[in-house]
């Protein structure tokens, strides 16, 4: 959803529209909902995500978006997510709060900044894609992008031609533009690093 779209449908979300709300819903809910089972048990992950996309309907009236809306949406959970853990530090007080202080300074690791909240959700659709590929395909890109072996030094490792590892990179890349055809720069600088 690139920013033109999302400025549309978030236009749309707070003049009531529930078909936008319920589109935006749809789009993030996901990458919502696995960014808070990070750190909280699943069924509170569900109950965080839920609860912001009905405070963020609740309000939409007042509210305003100054990032992009996956940043804004992301935002709300991690301070959902760190309040649940505070709230549970509280209840556990005469209990072992290792784990908990571990997962909140866990979450404070991954959303110090709108960067990585983004690299977070990214990250995420990437692995989704990868995992999407043909084996041999996803191999191929595997060895070229996380172990950094060159074009000839694959083909020597699966006994095929150079020319047929550039085909395998070539299709991973292509479904990859598909995937992120809304964010293609930020894409670029994440997968031509190792990850």
């Amino acid at each position: 959803m690139n920013n033109l779209a999302e400025n549309t449908i978030i236009h749309k979300v707070k003049n009531g529209d529930r078909l936008a709300f319920r589109i935006l819903f749809q789009k993030y809910f996901q990458s919502l909902f696995l960014f808070a089972s990070k750190f909280v048990d699943e069924e509170q992950a569900k109950d965080i995500v839920q609860d912001c996309f009905y405070e963020l309907w609740q309000n939409r009236r007042k509210t305003e978006i100054t990032t992009s809306v996956s940043a804004y949406l992301f935002t709300i959970v991690k301070n959902r997510c760190f309040k649940y853990l505070k709230n549970e530090q509280k209840k556990r007080i005469h209990h072992d709060n290792f784990g908990l202080l571990l997962k909140q300074e866990e979450l404070l690791y991954y959303t110090q900044s709108e960067k990585s909240i983004l690299e977070f959700a990214t990250k995420d659709r990437i692995e989704k894609v990868i995992d999407q590929l043909p084996e041999k395909c996803r191999q191929v890109f595997e060895k070229s992008r996380r172990e950094g072996l060159t074009n000839k030094e694959i083909a020597d490792v699966f006994n095929i031609s150079v020319k047929a590892v550039e085909k395998h990179i070539s299709k991973a890349l292509q479904l990859f533009r598909e995937e992120f055809k809304d964010m293609l720069s930020i894409l670029f600088i994440l997968l031509f690093n190792k990850f």
